[in-house]
C-alpha cells in the first residue's frame, strides 16, 4: 500500500513539473487576466513606405551634379512609392533621366508616372510617382490632375492609385503655394471626398509639402477643414522637415480609416539623407532644402477595399 500511494504521488509530481515547464504563460493569463499582449508589427517584407519628396528646383542644373544625383537615386530607393516635387524643365526630360539614374543602381527596377506642368506663372511644376516595380503595382489609368474649375490651387493636386500585396491605396500629392497654404490645405478635403467617390476604396493619403508651418500656417490651429477627426496628420509639428530650418513644411494626412488598418502607427519620419550618407551642409543644401518625410503600411492584411 506504502508503495501505491509512494507511486502515485511521484507521478502526479511529474506532471504538474510537466505542465509548468511546458506553459508558465497559461498560469499568467489567469492571475494577470486584464493585461493584453503586445500586437506582433508585420515582418518588413509585409510592409511598404510610401514617401514625398520636395527635391528643390529639379531641372538640367541639378541633374547635371553626378553626386547629387547619386544621392537621390540611392534615397529613392529607400521607399517603395515616392512623390516627387518640384520638378522643373520645360523639356521634360528630368524625370525619365532621373529613372535611369536610379535604375542604374543594384536591385529592383523602378518606374513612373508624371503629371503635366503644373502652376500659374511660366515657372512651372511637375510631380512624378516614381515607384518598386517589384512591391508596388500602379493601377493604369487611375491618375489624373484635379480638375480645378475653381483656380484653388497653384499647382492642382496629382491622384493615383497603386496595390501593394492586399493594400490597394490612393495617393494625393500636392505642393501648396505658400502664401496660400491655409487655403490649398483646407480645400483637399474636397479631393478627398472626390477620390472617395469615384470608386470604392477608401485608403487615401495626401503627401507632399503642404507649407504648413512658419508664417504661412498655424500648425497649432483646428480650425482648418483638413484638421478635422476623420482626417489624421502623422508627421507631428515636432519634426524638422527642413534641412536648413526647423519648420515642418511636409505632411502626411491620411483618412482614419486607413490610419486604424494598414498604417504601422509611429512609423511616420524625416529620411536624413544627409547623416545616411555622411553629407556636410553644403552639399546637403545641393540636394534639397527638404528631407523625404515617409510612413510604411501593412501589405498582409486582407483587402478591405
Amino acid at each position: 500500500m506504502k508503495k501505491n500511494s509512494a507511486a502515485s504521488t511521484f507521478i502526479v509530481l511529474v506532471l504538474a513539473a510537466a505542465f509548468y515547464a511546458y506553459d508558465t504563460g497559461v498560469l499568467d493569463s489567469f492571475l494577470n487576466p486584464d493585461e493584453p499582449e503586445a500586437p506582433e508589427q508585420p515582418p518588413f517584407g509585409d510592409r511598404v513606405r510610401i514617401a514625398a519628396f520636395n527635391i528643390q528646383i529639379f531641372g538640367q542644373t541639378k541633374r547635371e551634379k553626378t553626386q547629387v544625383m547619386n544621392v537621390l537615386a540611392k534615397t529613392v530607393r529607400e521607399f517603395d512609392v515616392v512623390l516627387v516635387q518640384e520638378i522643373r524643365d520645360s523639356s521634360e526630360t528630368t524625370a525619365p533621366i532621373f529613372l535611369e539614374a536610379i535604375n542604374a543602381l543594384d536591385g529592383a527596377d523602378y518606374a513612373f508616372i508624371r503629371s503635366e506642368r503644373l502652376g500659374r506663372s511660366s515657372s512651372k511644376e511637375a510631380y512624378a510617382y516614381f515607384y518598386n516595380t517589384e512591391t508596388v503595382q500602379y493601377l493604369v489609368g487611375s491618375s489624373f490632375v484635379y480638375d480645378d474649375v475653381d483656380d484653388v490651387f497653384e499647382r492642382e493636386p496629382f491622384v493615383a492609385s497603386f496595390r501593394a500585396g492586399g493594400f490597394d491605396f490612393n495617393l494625393i500629392g500636392i505642393h501648396t503655394k505658400p502664401d496660400d497654404a491655409y487655403y490649398e490645405i483646407g480645400n483637399l478635403t474636397i479631393v478627398f471626398n472626390l477620390v472617395e467617390s469615384l470608386g470604392d476604396e477608401r485608403d487615401i493619403i495626401a503627401l507632399g509639402d503642404f507649407n504648413a508651418d512658419g508664417s504661412y500656417f498655424d500648425e497649432d490651429s483646428v480650425s482648418n477643414p483638413l484638421r478635422g477627426s476623420e482626417y489624421i496628420w502623422v508627421i507631428g509639428n515636432d519634426v524638422d522637415t527642413m534641412t536648413k530650418t526647423d519648420w515642418t513644411y511636409d505632411r502626411m494626412v491620411m483618412t482614419d480609416y486607413t490610419y486604424s488598418g494598414e498604417y504601422n502607427a509611429d512609423s511616420a519620419m524625416i529620411y536624413r539623407f544627409d547623416s545616411v550618407y555622411g553629407l556636410n551642409q553644403t552639399f546637403t543644401e545641393a540636394v534639397s532644402d527638404h528631407y523625404p518625410i515617409y510612413g510604411e503600411f501593412s501589405t498582409g492584411l486582407p483587402d478591405d477595399d
